[in-house]
């Protein structure tokens, strides 16, 4: 095993943690993976989804296993998953990657931001 690999072992392993929680880990692992390891957007895209794959259908297991999981809920999601999963694949072939970076940086903006508004507002508001 490479030395480089090593840290893209850790970055997985932790990313994984995140997932089995329930975390939203992709943009954590899609931005080491493009930022320290150097990956292409499109290509650390690619390689998140069979990631996310393997880290969440392990942790799926076990919320099947505790029957956490509604049929219906998951029939409605993935009459919505799959078409939309078609079309970001389509859209991955077709932009360019720098618009493709800058969209994933924005969805982290605005999927980040009211976390860290609320957090601040906790804050304040314990100390009140």
């Amino acid at each position: 095993m490479s030395p480089s690999v090593i840290p893209i072992l850790i970055a997985a392993f932790l990313s994984a943690i995140l997932s089995g929680l329930g975390v939203g880990s992709a943009g954590i692992f899609v931005l080491y993976l493009t930022l320290i390891a150097g990956f292409p957007q499109p290509e650390a895209q690619a390689l998140n989804l069979l990631f996310f794959l393997l880290s969440a259908g392990a942790a799926l297991l076990l919320h099947i296993r505790e029957r956490r999981i509604p049929l219906r809920v998951v029939l409605f999601l993935a009459a919505c998953a799959v078409p939309g999963a078609l079309v970001g694949s389509y859209l991955v072939r077709v932009l360019d990657p720098a618009l493709i970076r800058k969209l994933f940086g924005g969805m982290l903006i605005v999927t980040g931001l009211p976390s860290l508004l609320r957090g601040k507002r906790e804050k304040r508001e314990q100390q009140d």
